[in-house]
């Protein structure tokens, strides 16, 4: 009596503790990895970029105490640029883990690290807007390790 007590005691709190996932969890972490993770960092689809960036988007950077703004256009044509002038650059994998995803209507904030052979050289924090049925990320803020 006293086993079937404890089991029953443990599961009630393990199934207490582990809030359910928000169901647009999944879609604003497929639009970070396929326009960002894969378009991006690992030398996927300009069109993949495209589809999950929205043209507004904007990425922050302190740099030395001045805060500059760098387009996705402008990111996209110095991506198209860079592969046209190394068209057989190899580069190693970038590989995320997502540290935190919140979501309210509309509205995500999701920050997460870049790792390269098992190294955090990014926590990049994205914020993204829903727009009809897509999620498109706006804006960027990061650190580089």
């Amino acid at each position: 009596m006293k086993t079937f007590f404890l089991i029953v005691v443990t599961t009630l709190f393990l199934c207490g503790c582990s809030e359910p996932e928000h169901p647009e969890v999944e879609a604003v972490k497929n639009v970070i990895n396929s326009a960002y993770i894969e378009g991006i960092h690992n030398n996927g689809s300009i069109d993949d970029i495209k589809a999950g960036f929205h043209p507004g988007f904007e990425m922050l950077s302190n740099t030395e105490g001045e805060l500059t703004r760098f387009s996705i256009s402008e990111w996209i044509e110095r991506i198209e640029t860079n592969r046209a002038n190394n068209p057989n650059q190899k580069r190693d994998r970038t590989d995320v883990k997502y540290l935190d995803v919140d979501i309210t209507g509309g509205a995500a904030s999701v920050k997460f690290e870049l790792l390269r052979n098992g190294e955090t050289i990014f926590t990049d924090y994205m914020y993204l807007y829903k727009f009809g049925d897509d999620w498109k990320i706006i804006t960027k803020v990061y650190h580089r390790h």
